[in-house]
């Protein structure tokens, strides 16, 4: 079939969508207990294994995420005038951004300064979050919310080179052969992986949008990819057609990256001046490309076996946009409580993973389905 062909149906995109959603919540629950890095709210006792886990799911979650946000751009870009497409997402993107970071993100931060010993009421509180201090100074911050205005900046630098694919884009890959368009993607992706390569050694991560400028650089390009991917459909095809080749170098890539990690072999912890033996960057731009191999082998698996419309994908799809705005509100909260608790710490994650879940879940179906102002404010009205 030739990309027209195919253009009618991408359901595996929204199964893409709802279970990144899926995953990045288990991975907030896990950060609670993961040794290594710091969060909000951390337990006494840290795991190793789940330290792991959520390294692996780091390199992949958030490029598929804006993978698929290309892509869907592109596929509202067909329909709607660039300026419908603007206002539609400043309405689905911006406004919930807004309210959210005062009436959701403000309780995460007041409960992560009582866990770390600091005594004050909530209204106390309140009055330094609005004094926009930027954390860690001070108490202001937009925290998983950051994600929301990334996408609605990408949305709008998405406009003119989607324009462009509809016009020149056209079907050309459904004519080339499967070898010489893998090594176009090749190509791509390593093009893809320098400039982040390169500007992450110079600027840390900020989540503030106007100065992260190494995040920028590297998501970007996936959804750029998602923009080209939705108006040249046959390398959907191809990608499912090569996932189990795509799969096999995406374990080789993450067992390599661990065998050097989990041996002290990283180039920082060997040369004092890491920066200036070259196999330096080599490693890093190992790291790059393992989270581009993982997310086109999901794409690949997902193209070929998760096309298929269902009434719970409909319903996940719907939720997924508050579900995302909602869960790590929750699972601070409970977490902050559960963690001074001296229950097993098995029993406390269990618990922390089910019932925030289920807590969630129930707002969305109980509180926002139902009603038309909530679904405006969380964005999918």
């Amino acid at each position: 079939m030739t990309s027209q062909d195919q253009k009618q149906r991408h359901d595996y995109i929204d199964f893409l969508r709802v279970a990144a959603i899926l995953l990045m919540f288990i991975y907030h629950v896990n950060m609670i207990f993961v040794s290594e890095w710091g969060w909000h709210i951390k337990n006494s006792s840290r795991s190793n294994v789940l330290m792991e886990i959520n390294y692996w799911m780091a390199f992949f979650r958030m490029p598929l995420l804006f993978f698929v946000s290309g892509f869907v751009s592109s596929a509202l870009l067909e329909r709607l005038s660039a300026s419908r497409f603007i206002f539609q997402r400043f309405n689905r993107l911006i406004i919930p951004t807004v309210i959210w970071t005062f009436l959701l993100v403000a309780p995460q931060i007041y409960f992560e300064r009582r866990l770390q010993g600091i005594e004050f009421s909530y209204l106390e509180f309140y009055e330094t979050f609005i004094e926009f201090e930027w954390m860690p100074n001070g108490n202001f911050h937009w925290l998983h919310l950051w994600f929301i205005p990334y996408l609605f900046l990408y949305n709008l630098m998405s406009i003119p080179l989607c324009r462009f694919l509809q016009k020149y884009g056209g079907s050309e890959w459904d004519f080339i052969s499967t070898r010489r368009a893998l090594y176009l993607i090749g190509v791509f992706v390593i093009l893809a992986i320098i400039p982040h390569t390169i500007l992450s050694l110079h600027y840390p991560v900020t989540y503030d949008l106007i100065h992260d400028y190494a995040r920028h650089a590297q998501f970007i390009p996936f959804v750029v990819a998602g923009l080209f991917a939705y108006n040249n459909l046959a390398v959907m095809q191809i990608l499912a057609a090569k996932r189990q080749l795509l799969l096999r170098l995406a374990i080789l890539s993450i067992v390599t990256i661990n065998a050097i990690r989990w041996n002290g072999l990283e180039p920082k912890n060997i040369w004092e001046d890491w920066l200036n033996h070259p196999i330096s960057y080599g490693y890093l731009l190992l790291l790059g490309l393992n989270a581009w191999l993982w997310v086109l082998a999901l794409l690949g698996y997902a193209k070929r076996y998760l096309n298929k419309q269902s009434k719970a994908l409909t319903y996940c799809n719907n939720a997924v946009y508050p579900f995302y705005i909602l869960h790590q509100t929750v699972i601070v909260i409970l977490g902050y409580y559960v963690v001074q608790t001296q229950d097993d710490d098995a029993f406390k994650y269990f618990f922390i993973l089910l019932v925030g879940f289920c807590v969630t879940a129930c707002i969305y179906h109980l509180y926002i389905k139902p009603s038309k102002l909530m679904r405006f404010a969380f964005g999918v009205e």
